[in-house]
């Protein structure tokens, strides 16, 4: 008597191959390992010309930084030494919790990058520069 498998000719096979899903999800996963490092490299420098205006509020926090060196938030002036501390507390009771930089067009674009490095490393994300708007038929 011969005994036979239960597998007959007739007889589909019940196992799912997971093979072919396992290699497309690694695939997926190498792609989104390698993009998204490229995702949070900064903002796009193209950017776009026109007329961008600050809507005047009072909640705004603008640091004005003048020509001779002189650091204002929203017209108080700021000891060198305090600026942090200060923009930091102004942060904490805003309802707008953004920081608009406004810096005079002689200033060195170190020194406006250094006040940046500085907000971020006093806890400030949301920092946002002002520019003049384009006169038009520019």
């Amino acid at each position: 008597m011969a005994f036979s498998s239960g597998k007959g000719p007739k007889e589909s096979m019940n196992e799912i191959n997971v093979t072919p899903l396992v290699d497309v999800m690694l695939v997926l996963l190498i792609i989104f390992m390698i993009s998204a490092p490229l995702l949070h490299t900064g903002v796009e420098i193209d950017l776009p010309r026109g007329n961008l205006e600050l809507e005047v509020d009072e909640n705004n926090l603008i640091l004005s930084i003048k020509s001779d060196g002189k650091t204002y938030l929203n017209e108080e002036r700021l000891h060198p030494e305090l600026i942090m501390d200060k923009v930091k507390a102004a942060v904490e009771l805003a309802k707008n919790k953004t920081v608009y930089i406004e810096a005079d067009k002689s200033i060195k674009y170190g020194d406006v990058v250094e006040m940046l490095s500085k907000l971020r490393e006093s806890g400030i994300e949301r920092v946002s520069l002002i520019t003049e708007p384009l006169e038009s038929g520019k």
